[in-house]
């Protein structure tokens, strides 16, 4: 079917508590996607999902990144600036129950999935760190007893070709075998002046699963995974200019000086907004590699005991031109090489009275991070080439910039590389218990406590200069900053259950996002490690399902705190003003979300969900980039999606699918400095899709996003005073295919 029928209204399952139950009976807030909504939406990754998703934001872009494969997710205002490898996510990442640490390499197509789950509040009981604003559970398809074969063919604009094959086949009574192979290709949708594109897809992901029953109690799942991507640039354009900045000036004084550079001539800024001038890397790549081993033994008809084992592995590169233009206003570079492993026990039993989890939790990983910046390329040099220092000072004893070998003039090497080498170790135990008092009560109590030690080294180099700005040596007496955390994070519920139709429940919880180093320091002193940030919520909300259960209505409102929030801050030192990373945020958010899909008749449905949230700055301490007036980044306030499906019996076999989708947000900012300039428009997208059943086994469909070619921009930029330039990085307008679907 094309829409979900009555059943599957009535038999969402989710995995929110680690364990399987129904979404209605469900105390947290959380949307379901499952595979025919994924299929129907036309939603292939995290960035097209969350606009169907009231209070979730979801981007590529990055502080100071242009990385593509990179998902930066916000859930209630809470969520990541960067995805710098020496900073963790503020939500959860987890395919197939196994925890994704790093950014890079989620911003991928999904292949073969059967559900994902989005949990919105913090889950440090169950999940763990790094899930303050929430966490987003991915389960793919589970091998079944049964011969399988599907394959699907898109054609669409901007010559996309995807291909995509999921077989599944039993080798014997307990032995049982999936593959999925997916291969995606798509130019880009931003043109460059030299003919090259930005914002195109040429990407690979496999996926092999073995399931083997060894007995009634006792089962295996092994599985493999590999993505593969190599695509252009973050899709970006110039979207403002000022030719009169600080740093253009005295760029080209120096130029005019005669220190050997070319004047920077006027920005490109086109009409065409989807045109770019840049010259520089039209790159950005990754490879995810990814292994699991999934053991269920049932102990007894109420105790069962699982096990999850995986090693993951990450290769990624980014980069990003800050100018689109032919001159060197602004590069940077990043490359990210990361593996990981993690051990998983959960024990689960379930009585009449009361049912409980307890679980064991190992994780460690280590991290290769290169990052090069590359400002005003030669500069530096400039400075060297002009005879004496600018105010005429002697060159023994300078008092201002100029001259060669002058050692003022490495401040003004804007060409640098930054070497982190890292190391994660996290431990944690955890148990959550649901006790029923009477048919319509039950208490809710669980707790998780971790222990994390990590480790950085970090090199700092200004290039040109040769210097050498930071070593590990000073860092600290043994070469590394070795900072270690204990975190508790409780949580509290009472839920009520009135009649088969309704539930209320209401909880309080406490999450945490690792503490972490600052990975581009200024200096030494700049290195030192913040401490984790923490989030306190409070929520209490209705799940409920009404006229014969064809009408289902859930409901949430929730209160968080968030403080010790990692912001760039100032110190003043002897040598100036010293930018350092530090826990000095404090915000207060509060909201009502809701979500009503109901069936008209079988062949008719709709829904519509929403979010209402307001979050306010109520300390920012020393903090550089925020004030108490600013507005926390991706907060829309107003957040909606509706649908509208129906289906259509053209006699024999054939039938008739169709659907419409549309998603508003609000106005919101997109960078931390809340400029202007960054601040989203209204954003209205509409998505229409048409399936045609021609029979069990063969369909086509023809697919529309963003109906109405709206423009808008996923993230944006503002550094026209000192750099002369403001950027978008945009959104696909509208896009147009058409998918044959072959099934037996």
């Amino acid at each position: 079917m094309f829409s979900l029928s009555l059943d599957q209204l009535l038999e969402v399952k989710v995995e929110a508590r680690k364990v399987t139950e129904s979404l209605q009976c469900t105390p947290i807030s959380v949307s379901v996607l499952s595979q025919q909504q994924i299929q129907q939406r036309n939603i292939t990754d995290l960035l097209s999902a969350s606009y169907f998703i009231p209070n979730v934001d979801v981007t590529t872009t990055g502080e100071n990144s242009g990385c593509t494969h990179c998902a930066n997710i916000t859930i209630r205002g809470v969520g990541q600036v960067d995805p710098i490898p020496t900073t963790d996510p503020s939500v959860g990442v987890y395919v197939d129950g196994v925890y994704l640490a790093r950014s890079a390499g989620t911003m991928s197509r999904f292949l073969d999935v059967e559900q994902i789950e989005i949990l919105r509040g913090p889950q440090g009981t169950l999940f763990g760190k790094n899930t303050i604003g929430g966490a987003v559970n991915i389960r793919t398809s589970p091998v079944v007893d049964e011969t399988i074969f599907k394959t699907s063919l898109t054609l669409g604009e901007f010559d996309r070709r995807d291909l995509t094959m999921v077989v599944n086949q039993p080798l014997s009574e307990h032995v049982a075998i999936r593959v999925a192979m997916a291969k995606y290709d798509k130019d880009g949708f931003v043109r460059r002046v030299n003919g090259s594109q930005e914002g195109g897809e040429d990407d690979f992901s496999l996926s092999a699963k073995l399931h083997y029953q060894a007995s009634d109690d006792l089962s295996f799942r092994w599985q493999y995974s590999r993505q593969t991507q190599s695509r252009g640039s973050a899709p970006s354009i110039l979207a403002a200019k000022n030719d009169d900045a600080i740093l253009i000036q005295l760029y080209n004084i120096f130029a005019e000086l005669g220190g050997g550079v070319e004047p920077i001539e006027p920005l490109q800024v086109f009409d065409d907004k989807y045109l770019s001038a840049s010259e520089q890397s039209n790159s950005n790549s990754f490879r995810h590699t990814g292994i699991s081993l999934q053991a269920d033994y049932r102990l007894t008809d109420a105790m069962s005991l699982k096990s999850i084992t995986a090693y993951r592995s990450l290769d990624a590169f980014y980069s990003r031109d800050f100018d689109n233009n032919p001159v060197n206003i602004g590069v940077t570079q990043d490359w990210q090489w990361q593996n990981q492993r993690s051990q998983e026990f959960n024990l689960t039993a379930q009585f009449d009275d009361y049912d409980w989890l307890l679980g064991v939790y190992y994780f460690d990983e280590n991290i290769s991070y290169r990052a090069d910046f590359n400002f005003f390329d030669g500069l530096f040099q400039a400075l060297e080439a002009i005879p004496t220092p600018i105010d005429g000072s002697p060159l023994s004893a300078p008092t201002d910039i100029g001259g060669a070998g002058n050692p003022l003039n490495v401040a003004f090497d804007f060409h640098n590389r930054f070497l982190n080498e890292i190391e994660n170790t996290s431990y944690a135990i955890f148990g959550h218990m649901n006790y029923h008092f009477s048919p319509t009560w039950s208490g809710i109590v669980g707790a998780r406590y971790t222990r994390e030690d990590k480790r950085q080294e970090v090199t700092g180099l200004a290039l040109e200069a040769d210097v050498l700005l930071l070593s590990r040596t000073n860092q600290s007496e043994a070469g590394a900053v070795t900072p270690s955390w204990k975190v508790f994070s409780p949580m509290l519920g009472l839920q009520y259950q009135p009649n088969e139709h309704a539930v209320f429940y209401l909880t309080g919880s406490r999450g945490f996002k690792s503490g972490g180093f600052n990975g581009l320091p200024s200096s030494a002193a700049a290195i030192r490690p913040f401490e984790p940030e923490h989030l306190t919520a409070y929520e209490s909300g209705l799940r409920s399902q009404w006229l014969d259960n064809r009408l289902r209505i859930n409901i949430s409102a929730f209160y968080l705190q968030h403080k010790d929030m990692q912001l760039r801050g100032g110190e003043s030192t002897q040598e100036g003003v010293e930018i350092f990373i530090d826990n000095v945020g404090k915000t207060k958010t509060r909201g009502v979300e809701w979500e009503f899909e109901g069936l008209l008749d079988d062949d008719v449905g709709a829904s519509i969900s929403g979010a209402f949230t307001r979050s306010e700055f109520v300390d920012v301490g020393n903090a550089t980039q925020v004030t108490l007036d600013s507005t926390p980044i991706r907060t829309p306030k107003w957040s909606l999606t509706s649908s509208i499906w129906k289906n259509w019996y053209l006699g024999g076999n054939k039938r008739l699918h169709t659907r419409l989708d549309w998603s508003y947000r609000s106005k919101m900012y997109t960078d931390v400095f809340n400029s202007p300039f960054a601040q989203t428009d209204h954003l209205r997208l509409l998505s229409a899709r048409i399936q045609l059943d021609f029979s069990e086994h063969l369909s086509i469909s023809v697919h529309a996003n963003n109906l109405t070619d709206e423009y808008h921009f996923i993230g944006a930029s503002d550094f026209r005073e000192v750099f002369g330039i403001a950027e978008y990085w945009l959104a696909p307008p509208r896009e147009v295919g058409v998918t044959m679907t072959l099934n037996f």
